[in-house]
């Protein structure tokens, strides 16, 4: 006889067995009961973070199959159900209020399944235990031998972030039993796919501005999560050195907790989603200082590693962080919270608007673009790769986030649903361009537009035959982005800087810049670090270095040449 649902064990069996969107409604409700419930015991409480909760969450957020889809997968299509576990999850909801409670008196910790965690991770964990752990990342503080034990919110946070990679897995599955793109789609002569961009372009300008898309459940509650536990005005305490892991009750013990609990959870995002599977998941120099070759040497002894693309909508899930971290007020960098803060953080950062968070943000981002652009092959999934593009583009213009854009993701009001109104800001809204104040946020994010803009050009080449339309509009907004002339004018001098001789005599209208390019050096060789384009087909191997800025080159790996080839190509279509 199944144990009845009013027990611990009994919620586990009814949370399993459920596969369908009642069912799963009615295993949230009895769990949201049982936690009103019991919220004052003890023993209750014990009894379901040790027996259901980890039920509970991976059938939350992991598909096993393309069959067995987890409950925000099941919500999708079902929005009482979606209405249901958005007031479940939400940071009041009873189960974030009984996981707060649960980590207050201590009462249980967890393991995190070691196979679902970023792959460099699974691979410092089987390696031996280091007193610079917890300085290489603060997702290490909880090493115990092999293992991470996790108070009940950080296990949660895990599970919370997994979520997309999990979704990859099913719907890689579910693709891999469709026939292609290209072989599903009959053929298209070449004038036909232009006139189709045509059509594509002018639909979109006519599309109404303040009809707001449909964000999923996952993203929604990903924006709660960030205003909750990554406020605004998130600073790290005053005084003292390093990450938040090592201060001290002097700091402040609600400061110093509420800024850990942020911390925490940025540096999961960033390693589950942007670090990941990336076969050189640490700085370079960070890896001689703390003697850790093993890890750089992981994709050579499994070259496929960082051949993986991004999750089906992982993209949008980056995009909205990179999103909410641009939106948030400006907290100024003191030094280093730990290595994964940037290979070099020096005083011109602090004068940036960027934050906190952007050095933390840089190396991850640009490689997870980077990967994606090169590793990418002619019949990967273009919308794909375009959820990742839009991540880019955001992060290049931080100076157009508006308060608006992320209001689209505010999750509903109990027991009723967003209205969407246009307010003044709305009716008054305009194009914000880049001006001088954003100097030191280009400055310290160059490569994202110089090198990277040639590594996407020459996605592009690549992709050109395979959605001519998608390719095009993402290379016209590339070039609307590089159309500021005060920004084009900055990126040219630095180039210029990075190329000239000390003896050059323009040297002295370049003495402004020239003192970033050492910094521009290192972190080019860095951010690529083992990726070096490999031949003219557009394959690629984890090799080489790059030591050059090719964004004003007329060289053949130049921006110039590849422009003029794409362009080729189209005449070529055209015909």
């Amino acid at each position: 006889m199944p144990p009845a649902t009013g027990s611990a064990a009994g919620l586990a069996a009814a949370v399993l067995a459920a596969s369908a969107p009642r069912a799963a409604a009615e295993a949230v409700s009895s769990v949201a009961d049982f936690l009103r419930r019991h919220h004052s015991g003890a023993d209750q409480p014990r009894a379901f973070f040790a027996d259901a909760l980890p039920a509970l969450l991976f059938r939350l957020f992991v598909s096993s199959s393309p069959a067995s889809p987890c409950f925000l997968d099941l919500a999708a299509g079902d929005p009482a159900l979606a209405d249901l576990i958005a007031s479940f999850l939400a940071p009041s909801g009873p189960l974030l209020v009984a996981i707060s409670a649960a980590d207050r008196h201590s009462l249980a910790r967890f393991t995190f399944p070691r196979e679902r965690l970023p792959d460099w991770l699974g691979f410092a964990l089987s390696s031996t235990a280091a007193s610079s752990d917890k300085v290489i990342s603060p997702l290490l503080a909880g090493r115990v031998g092999s293992k991470l034990h996790l108070p009940v919110f950080e296990y949660y946070l895990f599970w919370f972030a997994y979520y997309p990679i999990s979704a990859a897995t099913a719907k890689a599955a579910a693709g891999a039993s469709k026939p292609s793109t290209s072989t599903s789609k009959p053929s298209l002569k070449p004038r036909v796919l232009l006139e189709s961009w045509v059509s594509t372009l002018a639909s979109t300008a006519g599309r109404n501005p303040d009809r707001k898309p449909d964000r999923s459940l996952y993203l929604k509650l990903l924006y709660a999560y960030l205003k909750e536990f990554v406020p605004s005005d998130c600073a790290p305490p005053r005084g003292g050195f390093g990450t938040l892991l090592h201060r001290n009750v002097r700091d402040g013990v609600d400061a110093a907790g509420s800024f850990r609990r942020a911390e925490f959870f940025v540096h999961t995002l960033v390693q589950f989603w942007l670090v990941g599977d990336d076969f050189s998941p640490l700085p370079v120099r960070t890896s001689r200082s703390y003697g850790l070759p093993l890890l750089s040497l992981l994709s050579r002894a499994n070259p496929t590693l960082s051949e993986r693309l991004p999750a089906p909508g992982l993209g949008d899930a980056v995009k909205l962080l990179v999103m909410y971290l641009n939106r948030s007020s400006v907290c100024k960098l003191t030094d280093a919270g730990n290595v994964f803060d940037g290979m070099l953080l020096r005083k011109e950062s602090c004068d940036s608007p960027a934050g906190y968070w952007n050095p933390l943000m840089q190396r991850p981002l640009y490689r997870f673009v980077l990967r994606t652009f090169m590793f990418c092959s002619r019949d990967a999934d273009i919308k794909n790769i375009a959820q990742v593009f839009s991540a880019w583009m955001v992060y290049m213009e931080p100076w157009k986030a508006q308060q608006d854009d992320l209001n689209e993701y505010d999750l509903p009001p109990p027991g009723g649903r967003n209205v969407n109104c246009v307010s003044d800001g709305q009716m008054q809204r305009c194009d914000v361009g880049y001006s001088p104040a954003w100097q030191g946020f280009v400055l310290s994010n160059y490569l994202f537009y110089s090198s990277l803009v040639v590594h996407f050009l020459g996605f592009a080449h690549k992709f050109i035959h395979s959605d001519v339309a998608s390719v095009l509009q993402m290379v016209s907004k590339v070039l609307e982005v590089l159309g500021s002339s005060e920004l084009l004018e900055l990126i040219y001098k630095v180039d210029a800087a990075y190329h000239s001789r000390v003896s050059d005599s323009q040297s002295c209208c370049l003495d402004d810049v020239l003192k970033y390019v050492p910094t521009i050096r290192e972190q080019l060789q860095d951010w690529e670090d083992g990726l070096s384009k490999h031949s003219a087909d557009g394959s690629f191997l984890h090799m080489g270095k790059n030591s050059n800025l090719r964004l004003f080159s007329f060289d053949d790996d130049g921006a110039y040449n590849l422009l003029q080839v794409m362009l080729c190509e189209l005449a070529i279509l055209w015909m």
